[in-house]
């Protein structure tokens, strides 16, 4: 669903977007930083980029341990310049 070369597909593509300041739905804007991954990851409907429609599936924080989500997000964070 989301892409790691900078396609568009379902959901934004991960490649540079750590540190990248994103506009959400709503209109307001938030920097994807460590705090805005961890939220997108256990409660995905709760700000929706911009141009996308809140197609993730709930409740990953009951599907990976703490450690999982670290881990995602530093694999994200690995696709990034920052």
């Amino acid at each position: 669903c989301h892409s790691l070369d900078g396609s568009q597909m379902v959901g934004p593509t991960f490649l540079g977007s750590f540190g990248r300041t994103v506009t959400l739905e709503d209109g307001t804007t938030v920097v994807a930083d460590e705090q805005y991954l961890h939220q997108s990851i256990v409660d995905p409907n709760s700000q929706i980029v911009q141009g996308f429609a809140p197609a993730m599936p709930q409740n990953f924080s009951e599907q990976l341990s703490d450690e999982q989500i670290s881990d995602v997000i530093a694999f994200i964070k690995s696709l990034s310049d920052n």
